[in-house]
């Protein structure tokens, strides 16, 4: 090992910074994470040690995408893709408040399933008229002073009650699955399948990114962000998958999807046709998010850079307006239900229901506007959204969720982009607009979070950081592509160190957000792990 890591530092000197991040990372776990028994602390220290050799600049892992053992590295993706699924995933059921034993507000989707059966969009709840003695129902002081009763977090108008959350979801898995099997589906487990379709995606977007742009991206690298990239993506949505994050990750999968089936129409088909025929799909499927949680479905703004693309390829023709305007009808079709099913409920086409909600604050005071006050709010918020500095406690779990950049260092990969050759490349491949676009789209939909809430909760982090991992691949895959041989050991290094952190840090998110309902499973894991 010794002579090995000498050659190594004799071939490429810059990897030298390598082994030093190493010996600080040794030194942080043993300072941090000390154990109740020795023994485990040994074991920590050595499970850091073997990993940090694996992916030393030198290791066999860094093979390329393009090299061979293709069935191998097919069946690799595929295993690892399950077990990222599965360890996201199989948690969900753990808690009492999420699983369905304790319902309260969270069994919307179910309910909403029985009342379109029976040919309602509201809830029967029986006592509606108590909200309807005040004055403004929305104020929660006012109903507070007024101890009236009412259903959490849901829009109330004109004396009737609906689901404040997206429709969708109840027709992609909900209805189907009640008409099936004749039983309502637990909304955790919707969640269940909303996350797996979105990891799916995220792994098959990764790939076909990789295949246009970097074919020479070591698979390691490849399999580490997009591990990475789907843990983050969707780490919130296992510590509290019901009734929020169903919504929140129904139209994270369908973004992920779209954008999949929108990049293969631009970049990969060359038949026109077919470009048509899967740019019809991701039509459907973004147009379908804007029932789910409409700030995700914002997202279909890359779709404008990506028709730019399209266009300078093909010759325009009256022909092709029409193939395209065939592809963009979805939208149209999707819109169109929409505005019919808000203007039933709220006498508005363009209100989802989040100026009736009944909630934590008067929703109504929270609406899409650009004065003065707004714009300052905006910014402000938008800083700490960002870039505030969370702390790191001494005992289990050791993080809390704070902001973008402190959660997930590995996102700073992205300022890769601000390289002269990073920049030259995306242009000439065509997909520095896109990438462009991704950011200002993260702006945007960060922009409407903080103008619609009061607070800004760390699940409204899922609503951009899919988009960040997608961007942040892209930086990280350029820079790769354009860097040299030696910087390119100690990068693949940096990189899968980075993955893990991520995936780390995530882990220990989720167990802080558990612990705010349940301190006593933090305990019992602590003491299942030797930790303090």
């Amino acid at each position: 090992m010794r002579n090995s890591v000498l050659n190594h530092l004799k071939a490429h000197p810059r990897a030298i910074w390598f082994y030093p991040i190493c010996v600080l990372v040794i030194i942080l776990l043993f300072v941090t994470v000390p154990g109740q028994n020795g023994g485990y602390t040994w074991l920590y220290l050595g499970c850091a040690v073997l990993f940090l050799y694996a992916v030393r600049p030198n290791s066999a892992l860094h093979v390329s995408l393009s090299d061979r053992f293709t069935k191998a590295k097919a069946f690799c993706t595929v295993l690892v893709a399950l077990i990222t699924i599965a360890a996201c995933v199989l948690p969900m059921d753990k808690l009492p408040i999420w699983n369905g034993e304790i319902p309260e507000h969270r069994n919307q989707y179910e309910l909403m399933t029985e009342a379109i059966l029976d040919g309602r969009i509201d809830f029967d709840y029986g006592d509606e008229d108590e909200l309807a003695q005040l004055e403004n129902p929305y104020d929660p002081e006012a109903r507070a002073e007024a101890g009236v009763h009412y259903h959490w977090d849901h829009a109330y108008y004109n004396g009737h009650y609906y689901m404040y959350f997206g429709i969708v979801p109840v027709f992609l898995v909900f209805l189907p699955y009640r008409v099936i099997t004749g039983a309502s589906l637990t909304t955790y487990h919707a969640t269940q399948i909303f996350v797996a379709f979105t990891i799916a995606g995220i792994f098959v977007l990764f790939r076909l990114l990789a295949k246009l742009f970097f074919k020479k991206l070591p698979f390691s690298i490849y399999l580490a962000l997009s591990v990475a990239f789907s843990v983050m993506s969707v780490w919130y949505s296992t510590s509290a998958p019901a009734l929020y994050c169903t919504a929140i990750t129904s139209a994270l999968e369908l973004e992920t999807w779209s954008l999949y089936f929108f990049i293969r129409a631009v970049w990969s088909e060359t038949r026109e046709n077919r470009q048509i025929l899967f740019a019809g799909i991701g039509a459907v499927l973004g147009a379908l998010a804007f029932g789910c949680r409409p700030p995700i479905a914002l997202a279909n703004l890359l779709v404008i850079p990506m028709l730019a693309v399209f266009l300078k390829q093909r010759k325009c023709t009256a022909k092709l307006f029409v193939k395209l305007f065939f592809a963009a009808s979805p939208y149209l079709v999707v819109a169109a239900g929409l505005m019919w099913y808000n203007y039933i409920r709220f006498d508005d086409p363009f209100e989802f229901g989040q100026a009736y909600q009944l909630t934590v604050a008067d929703q109504s005071n929270y609406q899409i506007s650009l004065d003065l006050t707004t714009i300052r709010r905006i910014f402000s918020n938008a800083y700490n959204y960002f870039f505030e500095v969370g702390y790191v406690q001494g005992s289990f779990p050791y993080l809390n969720p704070s902001s973008v950049l402190w959660n997930f260092p590995i996102l700073l990969f992205g300022f890769a982009v601000l390289k002269p050759a990073v920049w030259k490349n995306m242009r000439k491949t065509k997909i520095l607009a896109l990438w462009l676009c991704l950011l200002v789209t993260v702006l945007l939909i960060t922009a409407v979070d903080i103008m619609w809430s009061p607070y800004l909760l760390e699940r409204y982090r899922m609503d951009i950081y899919f988009l960040l991992g997608i961007a942040c691949f892209l930086a990280i895959g350029f820079w790769w592509d354009t860097c040299s041989t030696k910087t390119r050991a100690y990068l693949n290094s940096m990189i899968l160190i980075f993955s893990a952190f991520t995936v780390v840090c995530a882990g220990l998110f989720c167990a802080y957000e558990i612990g705010l309902y349940y301190p006593e499973k933090i305990t019992e894991a602590a003491i299942a792990l030797h930790l303090p």
